[in-house]
């Protein structure tokens, strides 16, 4: 199975989960990401279990929102699964743990936004990582 397919796959089990949760219908918009930043906020404790574990699941779902919306694609460096986006290097697992690990500052749907604008050639100060 390459990356995208695996990470396809993850995407759906955190789609899985948000149904199962009561937490609404992820289909992969934008606004999706922040109906999971809310999901998030709601359902998980400030010190997860397995914070690796649901990143993982998490940053799948957000990074296949950017392969669907914003034309990325997934590719694997240093057994990492990380996005291009043309030249732009994204790291959405990260993202997600850090969402999860640091809280709502750390906004699911800030990071989308930080991605699209960099597309459009205007990263945010600080770059994308730190938006």
């Amino acid at each position: 199975m390459d990356i995208a397919d695996r990470m396809k796959g993850l995407a759906f089990i955190q789609v899985r989960a948000a149904r199962e949760a009561g937490g609404g219908f992820l289909d992969f918009s934008v606004s999706s990401l922040g109906e999971l930043d809310d999901l998030i906020s709601r359902d998980v404790a400030a010190e997860p279990e397995d914070p690796d574990a649901l990143a993982e699941v998490i940053g799948a779902y957000v990074g296949e929102t950017i392969v669907r919306r914003l034309g990325a694609t997934w590719t694997e460096e240093d057994g990492r699964a990380v996005l291009r986006l043309g030249q732009i290097r994204l790291d959405p697992l990260r993202r997600a743990y850090l969402r999860v690990t640091e809280g709502k500052a750390r906004s699911l749907k800030t990071y989308f936004d930080a991605a699209e604008a960099a597309k459009a050639g205007k990263e945010p100060a600080g770059g994308i990582e730190d938006a």
